[in-house]
């Protein structure tokens, strides 16, 4: 037995990864126009990048979209050969790299995209750039807020800057995963906004390959068949860009979170649980001790409020999530032992948790969940029920 089952780790299913791409194509049907753009920045959300990123080209996919630099290159060294795009910043000292490994860089502002380009000039390569166009999510981005002619005329002298290549435009919504009527409103201000910027560009007579601006919410709810990518990030890996939603198509979660009990014992009636004694025991009971806690990513909020599965039942959190350990209530459950598997997130019997649900518990969500899940808890990328690797962190 691998040594972290006897501990904590996180089950990664492929074959649930490909069926959600597949209901995604499904749901963009005849819009083949409209390429799908794979992001997997933050280790693909917490579930392994590497696994994920080559699993998703082996199904066809081209284009993914990272964070930052770091996440790029690691994408190149798994071996993927579709073109990358960095969402985010990254210094212009950073060319020759963004060269070599053939990766498009997101310029934040006109002024990123100058730096790039006396960078790329003075180490003679040429770097492929999308510019970001501000539409009201405020973050990055050349603002087009107070008219498309001064976004549009910002992207075009970015176009005549030597040593970058202006590639496209894009931008991102702020409220795609709410349907009230004001976020739709504002949304659709968004996409009108930003087409009229490249309408703009294009009719000065740069040419633009891509323009883009669906995210996971953007693509379900809102298409726009003049964005050229619809970069799906969340719906990928199985949860909702917002858990009040109802998704047109069907996603699986494709981590399930688990780890062994390590310990068991009984406790009298009276007894404390756990730091600052927020748990008392009103009875004799069976508590499981699990080695997991806040550092692996299982948020401390959850005290008191969420459950385990054990052996297909429910079992409740008892005192306080520890950094590497919690409690949980077995008074109830039959034959728990040491070594007994316990499920923090996934199925077991006919009992469900999700991500979703835990962030709902917690007052955050379900992106946070699996993307806080820690790098010492080992990835296991399972297909079909089986094992294909293990990937150990630390």
């Amino acid at each position: 037995m691998n040594d972290f089952f006897r501990r904590a780790w996180a089950e990664i299913y492929v074959d649930r990864l490909e069926n959600n791409l597949n209901s995604l194509k499904q749901l963009l049907g005849e819009r083949s126009e409209t390429q799908i753009a794979c992001v997997v920045k933050a280790n693909a959300y917490g579930h392994d990048d590497e696994a994920v990123s080559l699993c998703l080209e082996k199904q066809g996919v081209n284009f993914f979209a990272v964070s930052n630099i770091r996440e790029a290159q690691s994408l190149r060294r798994f071996g993927v050969k579709g073109e990358i795009l960095i969402l985010g910043h990254t210094p212009a000292r950073y060319v020759r790299e963004l060269a070599e490994y053939d990766i498009i860089q997101a310029a934040v502002s006109e002024e990123h995209a100058y730096e790039l380009s006396c960078a790329a000039i003075k180490e003679g390569v040429e770097v492929k750039i999308h510019l970001a166009v501000d539409t009201g999510m405020g973050r990055i981005g050349v603002c087009a807020l107070q008219g498309a002619k001064e976004a549009a005329d910002a992207a075009v002298r970015t176009a005549a800057f030597k040593g970058v290549l202006l590639d496209g435009l894009f931008t991102h919504y702020a409220a795609a995963d709410s349907l009230s009527e004001e976020d739709n409103d504002y949304t659709k201000m968004q996409t009108e906004l930003f087409f009229d910027v490249c309408r703009r560009v294009r009719a000065a007579g740069v040419y633009l390959r891509h323009t883009h601006c669906l995210n996971s919410a953007g693509g379900a709810f809102h298409y726009q068949p003049e964005s050229t990518l619809v970069r799906f990030g969340i719906m990928l890996y199985g949860l909702k860009p917002d858990i009040s939603l109802d998704l047109p198509c069907r996603v699986e979660p494709i981590m399930d979170l688990k780890a062994s009990v390590s310990y068991v014992k009984r406790l009298s009636a009276g007894s404390f649980v756990s730091y600052g004694r927020t748990y008392k025991a009103d009875k004799d009971i069976t508590a499981a001790t699990i080695p997991i806690g806040y550092a692996d990513g299982y948020p401390r909020a959850l005290s008191n409020t969420a459950h385990v599965l054990i052996n297909g039942k429910k079992a409740p959190i008892i005192g306080r999530v520890c950094m590497d350990q919690l409690m949980a209530d077995v008074t109830d459950i039959p034959d728990v032992h040491e070594g007994s598997v316990v499920t923090l997130i996934g199925k077991d019997g006919d009992e469900c948790i999700t991500a979703d649900e835990l962030a709902a518990l917690s007052g955050t969500i379900g992106y946070e969940i699996v993307c806080g899940i820690s790098r010492r808890i080992p990835r296991v990328i399972m297909r079909n029920g089986e094992i294909e690797r293990v990937a150990e962190y630390c």
